[in-house]
């Protein structure tokens, strides 16, 4: 049933209306073709992409992903709900539904039978002008992506626009009604931004909270503005990471409701975003030490790389996924007036490499359990990869338990920092009660999040988490 904006819009189209209604394929679309082939050559032809901006060969960039194969899959594309409820209300009121495409077969005969509303679907070749009017006449109404077809705009008695489209320039058919756009809420920003995320930049707290007495306020200060500079930098990968995987995610049970994904977002709005948010993050590096702008650069530069290919290459992705944790350890420590801690940044190193092969772990065997076998996009990961990263993610856990005992043991506990360094040692059991924990739960198929995230909401998680602090208050 249409919404009452739509309902409002329907009755502005005089009476007698036309019976007819030609419906332009790609108007049927939540996005916009040349901006899905354009990330689509960037993702897996980048040269084909540089060739065709700098002019070498002719053609529009859909023709050029077509001719490399990596045209969108239109059974996927997203449809626009807003002109598909027009539409519903405009055939239950008696208009025959036209569908034609002007050079693009494939797409046509995926959207006839995807949504199934048409009377007629006319072929490239029977939509000349001459041959609609003799078909049906002058009295039919035009709806297209940016006003239609120049040649069918003539013959046609009038157009249907979008809320917001302007009639075309040098047209003199008059428009008979207008389709309601919802606009893109704050919420839908929340969710392409994925601030959620941002609690995985808390990290960037450890060396302060670390460091105990010896550090500052200024320290303190330096680190929370650190969080906010890495938050920045985590949002605009987010996007980048969305507009490149459009087609994996469309393919994905839950992941094909992202923003962009589904169309509720603009892709041209997700590209220009990115600058957007590197820009703030740029000018509070500066405020800075140097050293964090080397560590943020690292950060962006290899959460890039990850999102464009490092991803698709199996176990090195992990690896990745795990050195990006560390780097935000790395870059809180780079902001505070205590010397890096090497003890720290390896416990990191393998701590967040258990976490990483947790997730991975997590998605296969999510993916067994409904029943499939190979992980899409993600560089041929199978089921059958799940005890090999069982295997990894625990023992690369055990170490990092093993190297916060060696680091008791052989640094004698810091006399400048710690003054009661015993209650470190009740540090070792939580933390491998809480990695074991959070493993027993992937192979149970209760791991549904990233880990850190899971442990950011987990009670158990945030109660072992108030021991260590605990300890490490004690230890001061």
């Amino acid at each position: 049933m249409a919404t009452a904006a739509q309902r409002r819009v329907r009755e502005g189209m005089p009476e007698p209306a036309p019976a007819v209604l030609l419906v332009e394929a790609e108007a049927l679309l939540a996005t916009d073709l040349a901006t899905e082939a354009a990330l689509a050559l960037l993702r897996r032809r980048p040269l084909e992409l540089v060739r065709w901006a700098v002019g070498l060969g002719p053609g529009p960039l859909e023709a050029r992903a077509a001719a490399v194969s990596v045209a969108p899959d239109p059974e996927l594309l997203p449809i626009d709900r807003d002109v598909i409820a027009f539409l519903e209300a405009e055939r239950a009121a008696g208009r025959r539904l036209v569908l034609f495409s002007n050079g693009r077969p494939e797409l046509l005969r995926a959207l006839a039978r995807r949504i199934g509303l048409f009377d007629v679907v006319l072929e490239p070749e029977e939509t000349q002008p001459a041959v609609v009017v003799e078909r049906f006449g002058q009295g039919f109404a035009l709806l297209g992506e940016d006003g239609g077809d120049p040649a069918l705009r003539g013959a046609a008695r009038g157009l249907v626009l979008r809320e917001d489209e302007l009639p075309p320039r040098g047209t003199d058919r008059p428009v008979l009604a207008r389709i309601a756009r919802q606009q893109p809420g704050v919420s839908l920003w929340l969710r392409a931004l994925r601030l959620h995320q941002w609690a995985k930049n808390l990290l960037v707290l450890v060396p302060v909270v670390l460091a105990g007495p010896l550090a500052t306020a200024g320290d303190f200060g330096r680190a929370l503005l650190a969080f906010f500079v890495l938050g920045l930098l985590a949002s605009a990968g987010y996007l980048v990471n969305d507009l490149l995987d459009l087609e994996a995610d469309r393919r994905h049970p839950s992941k094909r409701e992202r923003p962009f994904a589904s169309g509720q977002l603009s892709l041209r709005s997700g590209l220009l975003a990115v600058p957007a948010l590197l820009a703030p993050a740029g000018i509070l590096t500066v405020l800075l030490p140097p050293p964090f702008a080397v560590a943020a650069v690292g950060y962006l530069v290899l959460t890039l790389a990850y999102s464009l290919a490092l991803k698709r290459i199996p176990l090195l992705d992990v690896v990745v996924l795990g050195g990006l944790f560390s780097l935000r350890v790395l870059a809180g420590a780079e902001v505070i007036s205590t010397p890096l801690s090497y003890w720290l940044l390896t416990l990191s190193m393998f701590l967040f490499s258990s976490l990483a092969f947790v997730k991975r772990y997590a998605e296969l065997d999510q993916l067994l359990r409904r029943g499939g076998s190979e992980l899409a996009d993600r560089g041929g990961y199978s089921t059958a990869d799940l005890p090999l990263l069982l295997a990894l993610g625990v023992s690369t856990g055990v170490a990092a338990t093993l190297i916060f005992v060696v680091y008791l043991v052989a640094e004698q506990f810091p006399r400048e920092i710690y003054t009661r360094p015993g209650w470190l040692w009740l540090v070792f059991p939580v933390l491998l009660l809480w990695l074991a924990r959070v493993w027993r739960f992937a192979l149970h198929g209760r791991m549904n999040q990233d880990p850190v995230l899971f442990a950011l909401t987990d009670r158990a998680s945030l109660a072992m988490g108030a021991a260590v602090l605990a300890c490490l208050v004690a230890a001061w």
